[in-house]
């Protein structure tokens, strides 16, 4: 632990530690080192669910241990808070699991997905010409969310309607921060939305068409009833929006900060070399749930069945035990294994698609413009809750001459 913040403080922010909490914000990291040393399984108290304890793993083996083995720790409920509405195929334990990711794996593949590529090409040229005259932009409302928008409303859902993608957004940006019943419930009327226009338009399924999939696919041999439906196009939309917008921006705030690294990202090498440390270094997905449903003991504590476990990838991704020198973005270090998609069953199903909004966004990006900095003095602010990512980050850059 690297941290020279005394013990005692540390300890002491760690009790009821509230993931949620803007002003520890800034301490996450010093607070989740000292709890992977000190304290393995930590109580915490989550104010999304109030009431309920939270038992926090953080080691890497002890994450590993819980994504690996879902018959003991269920991922029925994967949000931080009681909700109105399941999402598929993460709120789902094998073996129906397994079925919804057989449905959803080839819509998701690489080989799939590059067919787009001159789509999100253009949507992210798009979001630029918005900008790069100015000199300066706010990353993420600039670019990160009409990107990840764009390519999700347009390629994915094949969404021409402004007005629902905005709410889209409205809705997943209170989610990320507070994941309420209420919001939860606006996000499966949107996706309701969504599926009634599409069985209305007698699509069949088909390997570019996602909502066509889920509206006439099939499970376990038998059509998904409507509220499975609705659930794959919840999740699809918050792993879309959300998770993707914390990944571009955690690489734009690594290289404001460091502008060695834009080297390393226009060599085209670094999709295969580089991403997976970005990734490892910043998780975009921080934490996740779980219910135990049967005891076990696990890093010297005792589960009981209906106990609340809080996964968080972030620390387990800095976990010294498992990385050498974590706490540093390091390029020359061979780190395999790390859990920015997930571990085990539950594995990222859009691992792919957020792969490729990086390669492309960034590659548009820095075929106009280079040398991003921060405003002298400015400190990023980070998002808190269940993403990992920038709240704002306001950038300034050179235009490069055609």
């Amino acid at each position: 632990m690297s941290t020279t913040e005394p013990l005692s403080d540390l300890a002491a922010l760690l009790e009821g530690y509230d993931p949620f909490d803007e002003e520890l914000a800034a301490r996450k990291w010093d607070i989740l080192a000292y709890a992977r040393e000190r304290c393995p399984v930590a109580r915490t108290a989550p104010r999304t669910d109030p009431g309920t304890t939270y038992f926090m793993v953080s080691r890497y083996r002890d994450v590993r241990y819980v994504l690996e083995h879902p018959e003991i720790f269920s991922s029925e409920n994967s949000a931080l808070s009681p909700k109105s509405v399941r999402m598929a195929p993460i709120d789902y334990d094998p073996p129906l699991q397994q079925e919804f990711r057989r449905l959803l794996n080839p819509l998701f593949s690489r080989s799939s997905l590059l067919r787009f590529e001159s789509r999100m090409r253009e949507i992210a040229r798009a979001a630029i010409a918005g900008f790069v005259d100015r000199g300066h932009f706010e990353f993420v409302t600039d670019f990160a969310i009409p990107f990840s928008a764009g390519v999700l409303s347009r390629v994915i859902f094949d969404e021409d309607d402004e007005d629902r993608v905005r709410e889209a957004l409205e809705i997943v940006s209170v989610l990320a921060g507070d994941p309420s019943p209420e919001a939860f419930g606006r996000l499966a009327g949107l996706a309701g939305g969504y599926i009634a226009r599409k069985a209305e338009s007698g699509a069949r399924p088909a390997q570019d068409d996602v909502l066509a999939t889920v509206v006439g696919g099939q499970v376990d041999g038998r059509p998904l009833a409507p509220d499975e439906q609705v659930a794959v196009i919840t999740v699809l939309f918050l792993a879309g929006l959300d998770t993707t917008r914390g990944a571009l921006g955690n690489i734009a705030a690594n290289l404001a900060r460091d502008p060695s690294l834009e080297t390393r990202l226009r060599d085209p090498r670094w999709i295969r070399r580089d991403m997976d440390e970005f990734l490892r270094y910043e998780s975009p997905v921080a934490i996740m749930a779980r219910t135990v449903v049967q005891e076990v003991e696990l890093a010297g504590h005792r589960f009981r069945p209906g106990d609340r476990v809080m996964i968080n990838y972030g620390a387990a991704n800095r976990d010294p035990e498992q990385f050498e020198r974590p706490e540093r973005l390091d390029f020359l270090l061979e780190r395999p294994g790390n859990m920015a998609f997930g571990l085990g069953v539950h594995r990222c199903l859009g691992s792919n698609l957020a792969r490729l909004q990086l390669e492309i966004g960034w590659a548009e990006l820095l075929a106009q413009i280079t040398n991003l900095r921060m405003p002298e003095g400015h400190e990023v602010r980070y998002d808190t809750g269940m993403v990992h990512g920038p709240a704002a980050l306001p950038l300034t850059f050179d235009r490069l001459t055609a």
